[in-house]
């Protein structure tokens, strides 16, 4: 929980295709991400999640200070989101 920074670069997780084992994975990876209050730097460089950045940040607990997301094909609703 004290976890201040994350990488989860390079997921294999192809969600431009959305199947029911992606989607459960998207909010298992958003609750995840919301048991570590402390978080502040997270990178998510060349993962393809594609219109579900609000999906995946949605239950962080506190804003984050660095977030990355270098080759992430990101759609216009993940831009709006930010």
């Amino acid at each position: 929980p004290e976890l201040r920074s994350l990488k989860l670069q390079y997921s294999n997780v192809d969600v431009r295709r959305p199947t029911p084992e992606s989607t459960i994975g998207i909010r298992c990876l958003a609750g995840q991400l919301g048991m570590l209050p402390s978080l502040r730097e997270l990178n998510l460089g060349s993962s393809r999640l594609s219109g579900n950045l609000r999906q995946i940040l949605c239950d962080l607990q506190a804003p984050l200070e660095s977030l990355e997301l270098a080759f992430c094909s990101l759609l216009p609703a993940d831009l709006a989101f930010l």
